[in-house]
């Protein structure tokens, strides 16, 4: 995945990627988090953006 196609997602109002697909988290998005489970697949996208392109060359979008 891309820094660009990361941002265009976060312009366009989604917060997380679960599983590859891209999803806008109603509320708070930390307590959207902790109620979930450790293995849900979940990745912040304003996280992503900290990540390097070697890291962000890994993740599989559905």
């Amino acid at each position: 995945m891309k820094r660009e196609e990361i941002q265009r997602l976060i312009d366009e109002g989604y917060h997380i990627l679960r599983r590859g697909v891209p999803e806008v988290v109603e509320g708070d998005l930390w307590e959207y988090l902790d109620s979930l489970d450790d293995d849900s697949g979940v990745l912040v996208l304003s996280e992503l953006m900290t990540w390097s392109d070697e890291e962000l060359a890994r993740i599989k979008k559905a």
